[in-house]
Order: structure tokens, then sequence, then C-alpha cells
């Protein structure tokens, strides 16, 4: 079995965990065929060197992928789904490329390279578990890979896990929070934001590890079979522009959870929560009422949730004039309350990106047939 590792990234640089993956497969004594990472900024020759003295190193420039275009062409996928699929719907100038397409880059080059198995990893993501012991915080080194191989050699087709370190919910305490997750389509993390005094968003690793079936998959903490692409729509997400700046949507790998669900393939969450260092300065503990850089980090989150719900609504066949109208109604009062308790009056801006979020769920459908007819082609084309 042919094994790749990927990533998507800004910049291919020293601050990426790319390398500490690969000296953990090593040290656990797994094979990579090959490393495969998409990139939009900038890429430092000394780090990639290092990479590929250990194993095939493969970096893919959004901008002029290559050999996925020389293949597609050899391989009869026709020029329309090639165009759809390679050339990047954004202006990459501005820095930003939805994860969807930035995510499928990698998928199609690992399968035009012949490889079986594809690992995703996120460039903040680390090979290490966040542990609690005696009242003390630890960091543990994890058998990354065997932990997916164990569930992907006994018949799982995809795996995946949760991360520990901090959760993209910074600890808060405020009258509307309940409204702003009804806002941006989180409404089951309530209890557990409510009660963020207590664990203070902070997630660690159990003692004890505990697999269990899934239909959600996260993109940064996965591996896949690459044959079960035959029977799964690609990742996608969209973007949108307010006020001039371009905001990329969520939930890139939502449309493959629920293609997951609707074919009923096994997906397992192999119970292990690499270490995600959400903010960038862990051990430091977000604050959202004082620290700007985390105020900005939490508002690109939510503006990128509610690029997500409207493709996803309609996907779910939900009433779009109802879910629109009731989302709205609670997220303006959870932005004035979340602005009042940051003293931080951008958040009032989101209800614009909301709306004109919404106004383009037409474009999000069609970008996202597009996506899947070009996908289908593409399949045929490698007899996926």
């Amino acid at each position: 079995m042919k094994t790749a590792l990927g990533m998507i990234t800004r910049s291919i640089d020293s601050d990426t965990e790319l390398m500490g993956f690969v000296e953990n497969a090593e040290k656990y004594g797994h094979k990579l065929d090959c490393v495969i990472v998409a990139y939009t900024h900038t890429h430092d020759p000394k780090v990639e060197y290092n990479i590929s003295k250990k194993v095939p190193y493969f970096a893919v420039n959004i901008n002029n992928p290559h050999y996925s275009k020389e293949q597609m062409q050899a391989r009869g996928v026709p020029e329309a789904a090639e165009k759809v699929l390679l050339e990047c719907p954004v202006d990459t100038k501005r820095g930003l490329v939805p994860y969807g397409f930035n995510r499928m880059m990698v998928v199609m080059e690992a399968i035009l390279r012949d490889m079986d198995t594809l690992f995703f990893i996120d460039s903040d993501v680390y090979p290490r578990v966040l542990k609690r012991k005696d009242n003390k915080l630890m960091l543990e080194d994890i058998d990354f890979f065997g932990a997916h191989f164990k569930h992907l050699n006994t018949g799982s087709e995809v795996t995946t896990g949760e991360y520990s370190g901090y959760n993209i919910l910074p600890p808060a305490t405020f009258e509307g929070m309940e409204d702003l997750l009804i806002g941006v389509q989180k409404p089951d993390m309530l209890e557990y934001w409510q009660t963020s005094n207590l664990h203070r968003c902070l997630v660690t690793q159990p003692d004890e590890i505990i697999s269990k079936p899934c239909k959600k998959v996260l993109g940064g903490n996965m591996a896949i079979k690459l044959s079960a692409f035959a029977k799964l729509p690609p990742f996608f997400s969209s973007h949108y522009v307010a006020d001039g700046e371009l905001y990329l949507c969520r939930g890139e790998d939502t449309t493959l959870g629920l293609g997951i669900a609707q074919t009923g393939m096994k997906c397992t969450d192999i119970g292990l929560n690499p270490l995600h260092d959400t903010y960038k300065d862990y051990p430091v503990e977000p604050d959202l009422q004082n620290d700007k850089a985390v105020q900005d980090r939490f508002y690109y989150a939510c503006t990128g949730w509610i690029g997500r719900n409207p493709l996803l609504n309609h996907i779910l066949g939900n009433d779009i004039k109802e879910t629109r109208r009731h989302q709205r109604e609670h997220l303006e009062r959870g932005l004035r309350a979340l602005s009042n308790y940051t003293g931080n009056s951008i958040y009032n801006g989101i209800i614009n990106n909301f709306d004109i979020s919404w106004d383009s769920v037409g474009r999000y459908i069609n970008e996202f047939d597009q996506v899947s007819d070009a996908w289908d082609s593409f399949r045929k084309g490698v007899n996926l």
C-alpha cells in the first residue's frame, strides 16, 4: 500500500510541523512513499531539501499545478473539467485560497501519483497529544500513523479524530453566547462553552483510547483510502467578498462527511487527538476579552462559519428562507453581546457578512455543482 502525507499551507517553512510528522513515521517504522504539499505563498528550499532527503517530496504550486495538468490531459480528462479543478476561483494575489480547492489539489496529485492512502495533517497540528497527569499538563509523543493504520487495515475506509489543545471557542462568559452559537449554526456547543470557566476550553487526550464509528471528519487529522473517493464527493468550500475583503468559507470537509453518511462508508474516530495549536501560542490561554490576536482569530472563525452555512442548509434540504431569518435574528443579538464583552466593535460588522454570504447561496450551489461534475469527469479519466 503506497502512502502519501498531505498538507495545505500558505508557506512551506520551518514553522510547519511537516518534518515532525515525517520523523514520526520514521520513528515508528512506517514507510511514506511521498509528501505532497499545496502552498500559496512561499516555500523554503532548505526545508524542502531536508524533507526530500527522507522521502520523495512534491510541492504543488496553486498557480501552476503542472504535474496534475499534464496527467489530466494525458488521461483524457475534459478541458472544461480540468479548468474547474485546477484554476483557482479567486485572485491568489490576495493571499487566500478556498480550503476545499486547496485540499483537492493534494487529493488529485496523490491519485495521479498512484498512491493508495492519503494522510492529511494541518500546519498547526503536531504528532503529540496533550495529557493531564497528576494535575500537570504534558505533551506525549504518539504513533500517529500507526493509530490510523490500525483501523485502515481492519476495514475502515476513512479514519479521523479530534484534537487536543485549545478549542476554537475561547473561554468566555457573556449573556449572548446562545444567540451567537445559533447564529453561526453551532448550537450543540452551547453547554461546552457555557462551562468554559471550569475547563477553560482546553481539551486533553483521555488515558483510555476509545475508537468509535463516526460521520464527521477533520481535515487536519485524517487518513483515507483513495479508492473511497470513487463513491465520495470532493472537499468543497467557497468564498465571499465583504467591504472589499475576501473571506474564506469554512467546513470544506463537511461535504465529505455528508457523503460518508450517505454511502454508509466505514469511517472511524480513532480516539487519538494530536495537539492543535489553535491560537499559535500554546500553552498561553486564549484571552478573548483582552488579546487582539485571539479576537481576530475568532472573528475569522465566525465569518467562515457563516460562509459555510447557506450551502450546508441547502444540501440538508432545510428551508433556506426560514433558516436565514432564524439565524440572523439570533446572530445580531449575539454579535452585539460579543462586541460589548470584548470591547471590539469589529464583531458587529459580521451581520453584513452574514447577509452577503446568504445572498451568495445561489453561487455556492452552482460552484458546488460545477466542481462535482468536474470531479466525476476526473474520476472517469483516472478510472477511480
